[in-house]
């Protein structure tokens, strides 16, 4: 399971128990706008709920009514009246209540994700690089998941679900096409290398091929594909169903795997932009027009500190620590 899915497991849980508050109730409303998955999830969540609830409302019994009155007999110190077999009929009841609501999560985990069938890999704060059965090596970029099938060897496709950025190596094996499912889109390949990130501008997804070939098709229109050639990059919108190819994309695209940069009389601004993407570290300019200072220097798999060394003294910067990120102070350059 990744973070998310528990986190909206545990919301839904909370709406069908009656203890979702007012905004967390706004939110799962968000969430089931977003796309017809996390309806479908929803509408499977309320027919288990549905289903497993209907002993309950058969009992037609007030457990709390039933458990106060218990407790207030057994504490009174008075003898019972109502006979052993009453009082553990009324015991049983309420531990298979309790029982009940402890074991629903688990139980809709596994009906509706299929936890004992797929495998979830979820880079939190550092990338992450994963060699799949089959042999494919996917490096994650930091906030980004990935779910496949533990049987991925056995099924005639191989198909994974990807959540965020990642690079992908994929092994060759005609017989079996490796599809990666990423939001709307679905990119279909033999054997090749590409990017792919399902967060790109205005809620795109994009794909940029290395080497090789994909097939790229919106899940409810495979027959409508558009082939990639090596050097391009594609973008997907859900929402019009198009895909739109180009040769132009962001250099860097890659920096936060290989963080090799090479920088020539560039700007301060978008040199600590880049170096923000590649360690996945807020870094943000105390004074914007600082940023049009210019500076030619490379860095080749360096730690964040020495990268930082770099700049301040090329530029006699003053860079400090803030939070989780940090500050660049300078003065602007003619």
């Amino acid at each position: 399971m990744t973070e998310e899915s528990t986190y909206y497991e545990n919301l839904i849980n909370r709406y069908f128990s009656g203890e979702a508050g007012e905004n967390e109730i706004a939110e799962l409303s968000s969430w089931l706008r977003k796309s017809e998955e996390n309806c479908d999830v929803f509408t499977q969540f309320r027919k288990v709920w549905h289903a497993m609830s209907q002993d309950l409302i058969m009992e037609n019994i007030d457990i709390d009514e039933e458990w106060l009155a218990l407790q207030a007999k057994l504490s009174s110190g008075k003898k019972i009246e109502m006979g052993r077999r009453r009082t553990l009929r009324i015991v049983t009841r309420i531990a298979a209540a309790v029982l009940l609501i402890l074991t629903i999560g688990f139980l809709l985990r596994n009906i509706i994700f299929g936890a004992d069938k797929t495998i979830e890999i979820l880079a939190q704060n550092e990338v992450i690089e994963t060699i799949l059965p089959d042999g494919s090596t996917i490096t994650l970029n930091a906030g980004s998941s990935l779910e496949y099938p533990k049987d991925i060897n056995e099924n005639d496709q191989r198909t994974v679900r990807l959540t965020g950025e990642a690079h992908f190596e994929v092994a060759h094996n005609p017989e079996k096409p490796f599809i990666v499912s990423a939001g709307d889109m679905r990119v279909e390949v033999l054997g090749t290398s590409f990017y792919v990130n399902t967060n790109g501008p205005d809620g795109k997804a994009q794909v940029i091929l290395i080497n090789g070939s994909v097939a790229l098709y919106h899940k409810d229109t495979p027959d409508k594909r558009t082939i990639l050639k090596p050097g391009e990059q594609a973008e997907a919108t859900p929402d019009k169903k198009e895909i739109s190819v180009g040769n132009t994309f962001e250099e860097y695209f890659m920096v936060w795997k290989t963080r090799s940069m090479s920088f020539e009389n560039e700007r301060l601004d978008r040199v600590v932009n880049i170096v923000s993407k590649a360690y996945n570290i807020p870094i943000k300019l105390s004074n914007p027009a600082c940023g049009n200072c210019k500076l030619s220097v490379s860095f080749e798999d360096q730690t964040l500190e020495s990268v930082l060394t770099v700049l301040e003294s090329t530029l006699d910067l003053e860079i400090k620590k803030d939070g989780r990120g940090y500050i660049v102070n300078g003065e602007p350059c003619e």
